[in-house]
């Protein structure tokens, strides 16, 4: 409990010094072109055990070179307003995002006597900066830019004389530059139907009442999911569907029932079974959650779908 009341604080701290920075690159929902677009991300790591003497090394996950990204309003105004699907591709200069993003280093052993280091690089190898943590069951915040260089890799050492475990949570920035792509808003072709949750069964929730909580990590076999689609507007809506975009080589879902009738203000709940196969390579797949009908998208979230 100490540690995630401690985690809290250092996020509510983050953001704090990221508005400190100011609004950068102001733009009003439906601009024709949006530069140095913040497109905010996250990643935890697993929980590592480092023995006395070891070092470890974690790669810092990279910005996509492109993305479709879906903008609207303000986060409190989203939910009632159009948003428009734009066309992004990394800005040149990626410290023209507010902060950069943040690493909260935590770690959870209780009764320990610790002495571990943490070291940044940059993707050249050069040394950004080091730190030691010498207090058990605690966690440090630090910068994922550096004097206008971004952190891709870092390093943990233990050099006390007792292992430790630690885990290492990530929220960083990509700044994209977007251009709107032509046509009307989603909103204003299906009104007011949703994406509403994403869950494992028994286990992670990945989106809660439209907002994307996490990544999904499924491990080669079987796992059983759920996806609920909302209809909020006022009429029924007779063919409403759900499906996944972007699954990697050698991953299927199958989904249940196929199409639902939705009417005003109902939730429609699909089973959505995955089946990862054995020889499907490790790492980190963009996946894009889908609603829609025969006759065109309801609405539209991407998250990290990851393999072990």
């Amino acid at each position: 409990m100490k540690k995630k009341i401690t985690l809290s604080i250092l996020f509510i701290m983050a953001i704090s010094l990221s508005a400190a920075f100011g609004a950068i690159g102001q733009w009003n929902t439906g601009d024709p072109y949006i530069p140095c677009y913040n497109y905010q991300d996250n990643y935890t790591y697993p929980a590592t055990a480092i023995n006395p003497g070891q070092i470890i090394s974690f790669d810092v996950p990279s910005c996509p070179p492109s993305k479709t990204i879906r903008i609207g309003g303000p986060e409190e105004e989203a939910k009632n307003s159009p948003t428009y699907e734009y066309e992004c591709s990394l800005s040149s200069d990626q410290g023209c995002c507010i902060g950069g993003g943040f690493f909260a280093f935590c770690v959870s052993d209780h009764n320990n006597i610790i002495n571990i280091n943490v070291t940044t690089y940059d993707a050249e190898g050069n040394q950004l900066e080091s730190w030691g943590l010498f207090s058990s069951d605690s966690c440090v915040l630090r910068p994922v830019m550096i004097n206008g260089r971004r952190t891709t890799r870092f390093e943990v050492h233990n050099q006390g004389r007792t292992p430790a475990t630690f885990t290492t949570y990530l929220d960083y920035a990509c700044c994209y530059d977007c251009r709107k792509k032509v046509g009307l808003p989603t909103t204003i072709l299906y009104p007011k139907v949703d994406i509403e949750n994403f869950a494992v069964a028994g286990g992670t929730t990945v989106i809660k009442d439209g907002k994307l909580l996490t990544n999904l990590a499924l491990s080669p076999g079987t796992q059983q999911t759920f996806v609920q689609i909302e209809n909020r507007g006022m009429f029924t809506q007779n063919d409403t569907r759900a499906k996944f975009e972007g699954l990697p080589e050698g991953v299927t879902v199958s989904i249940t029932p196929e199409t639902q009738k939705l009417k005003a203000k109902k939730i429609g709940t699909y089973s959505a079974t995955f089946t990862v196969g054995p020889n499907v390579p490790s790492g980190k797949y963009q996946v894009t959650l889908v609603a829609y009908s025969e006759k065109g998208v309801f609405d539209k979230i991407t998250f990290d779908f990851i393999v072990p």
